[in-house]
């Protein structure tokens, strides 16, 4: 048989409710040529189940069932048997939209990008558009990287040449933004070869549990900075810290509020600030609030953990239905 266009590569962990609609949107697709790789990555629900038959049902589906790992595992594993050119790492409780491997392959035909990008749907457990996560702006330049074309860095707002992955892959030391760590990667391996088709062709599903910030998970994201400051050493390199820099305060101004309102562990405050004196000379990027928010941290991180409790206290007083964001 000849290769697989695609290789659609699918971790699974207790997504009974949600896998059917997944791999229907896949399976009906006007485009027969791809593969589906379900990776059980250690189910306790029914998850396995539907794994073994969707894929004694259709010879397209294949089924890898190995011990819990965590997403970049699964990831990972999937990569490691697809025999796809061009592959698409789908989420399970999520819908690939109606003839989007159509759209993709005709794309292909035109120009043989090393990587593809699109818009992305939000949509409600009704299936109703909440948001939309746009496009980048097309890389016609070895020069145009991710961040100078605004790309978000989703994994599955992008489709690439599986050749282009070659030694790398997702980084299972980490429980947060290693989407973001591989993607950046790729992209710069794409960079001048990146084609944007600009109609969304992937419906994530938003459920309130993905923008709440439990205590628990604070650790999580301080571990995350770190795919940050490596973004942003590499951007510095390249001679262009904005907008890397900008992102990194960002987000590392947002975990040290998570610190101070949940705790986390003894060094967590210390190490992320730590980060962001750093940087000090990079300051005339910042503007507005974030750049006041910097000063304090810099200046004053006593009256910035005083402002930050307070700002948590008035969430937990807000009606029902708020939720505590924080930016990746």
């Amino acid at each position: 048989m000849l290769e697989p266009i695609f290789s659609l590569i699918v971790p699974v962990y207790n997504i009974a409710e949600y896998l059917p609609g997944c791999v229907d949107s896949i399976l009906a697709q006007d485009f027969c040529n791809f593969e589906l790789i379900l990776i059980d990555d250690g189910s306790t629900d029914g998850s396995p189940g539907l794994c073994d038959e969707f894929a004694a049902r259709d010879n397209r589906v294949h089924c890898i069932h190995k011990p819990n790992g965590g997403v970049s595992s699964a990831r990972n594993a999937g990569i490691g048997v697809a025999k796809g050119c061009y592959v698409w790492f789908c989420d399970g409780d999520d819908r690939v939209a109606a003839g989007a491997l159509r759209r993709l392959a005709k794309t292909i035909d035109l120009s043989r990008p090393l990587m593809m990008a699109f818009p992305v749907e939000q949509v409600d457990k009704d299936g109703r558009r909440i948001g939309m996560v746009p496009a980048p702006r097309p890389s016609a330049s070895p020069e145009d990287g991710p961040l100078q074309c605004d790309d978000l860095l989703f994994p599955f707002a992008h489709v690439f040449l599986r050749s282009l992955i070659g030694h790398d892959r997702f980084d299972t030391a980490l429980a947060l933004l290693e989407d973001r760590d591989f993607l950046y990667k790729m992209f710069w391996k794409a960079a001048g070869s990146v084609a944007v088709i600009d109609e969304p062709l992937y419906r994530y599903l938003i459920t309130r549990e993905d923008s709440a910030v439990n205590a628990s998970s604070v650790a999580r994201h301080v571990d995350a900075v770190s795919v940050h400051r490596h973004i942003l050493c590499n951007e510095i390199s390249l001679g262009h810290p904005s907008p890397a820099f900008e992102i990194f305060a960002g987000y590392s101004i947002s975990v040290l509020s998570l610190v101070v309102r949940h705790g986390s562990r003894s060094d967590d405050y210390a190490t992320v600030r730590s980060g962001l004196l750093t940087y000090q000379d990079y300051l005339p990027l910042l503007h507005g609030a974030l750049r006041a928010k910097y000063l304090l941290v810099i200046h004053a991180p006593a009256i910035f953990n005083v402002l930050t409790s307070l700002y948590g206290a008035l969430k937990k007083e807000a009606p029902s239905g708020s939720t505590v964001l924080i930016s990746e």
